[in-house]
């Protein structure tokens, strides 16, 4: 089917992700289990690549932390939002954005990174298991990889909760689940990702579930204080199982050994 990309419906896309609580709640459980797998964040300027980082959400708050970040996205929408917030915090000279796929920029990068962020990318593309490689190789040695999909166990619970138990049962049985926002992303298993990340001598450090009960109950959140309490809710589990392997995006922090 090939890799999917963002134009023409970026604005929408932004819209119904970050735009609401889903959005939210992502971004805050993201950002503590990023601080804390990689602790260097906090004290130390880093090299980073935010690879199909889309309208640099992450990549800002990074570079306001005073990091160096280079930006890669195919969409040229999203990349002119990326472009358009980095402006709004002050951090355009420390952000480089790139008009590029993941295995067009490993194919012409002249530097591997600190750290190699890739988040709700993998889904996206054709390909998964050819871009892990070529996140592996834009990795310096003893440098991390924090790396969020979409999770194949979360897809089948919210089919079967939703009443579609015949589905559910054909997507157990059959493979690749494509659902998703738009119903275009691919959902994978968790430890086929695992496999494919040591394949590439990425050693797995840590796994949280993000966005472990928003979905199931986001019609019994009903203002600020409501969508808070869900938000430390999903941080306090988000590394316990069964949680983690239910969130609607698997992270797992890599390191190359």
């Amino acid at each position: 089917m090939g890799d999917v990309t963002f134009d023409g419906i970026a604005a929408e896309f932004e819209s119904d992700i970050y735009g609401s609580t889903k959005g939210g709640v992502r971004l805050a459980v993201l950002w503590t289990v990023l601080n804390e797998d990689v602790p260097r964040l906090a004290d130390q300027s880093m090299r980073i690549l935010d690879a199909g980082g889309g309208s640099g959400h992450m990549a800002v708050r990074l570079a306001g932390m005073g990091h160096s970040v280079v930006l890669c996205d195919v969409s040229e929408e999203m990349l002119a939002k990326a472009a358009r917030r980095a402006a709004e915090a002050g951090v355009t000279d420390s952000i480089e954005i790139r008009h590029l796929s993941i295995q067009a920029y490993a194919n012409i990068a002249d530097e591997k990174f600190d750290l190699v962020l890739c988040h709700a990318v993998l889904e996206w593309l054709d390909d998964p298991k050819s871009a892990v490689g070529d996140l592996a190789r834009l990795v310096k040695r003893g440098g991390q990889l924090s790396l969020m999909f979409y999770n194949r166990f979360a897809s089948l619970l919210k089919r079967t909760l939703a009443g579609d138990f015949e589905a559910a049962l054909k997507d157990y049985q059959g493979g690749p689940i494509r659902r998703g926002w738009g119903e275009g992303a691919t959902a994978l298993d968790n430890e086929m990702v695992v496999l494919w990340l040591e394949e590439q001598g990425l050693e797995v450090g840590a796994r949280a579930g993000i966005r472990i009960f928003h979905d199931h109950v986001v019609d019994k959140l009903g203002g600020p204080q409501r969508l808070a309490q869900i938000i430390e809710l999903e941080k306090a589990v988000c590394r316990s199982e069964p949680f983690a392997s239910l969130g609607q995006h698997t992270h797992l922090t890599c390191r190359l050994v």
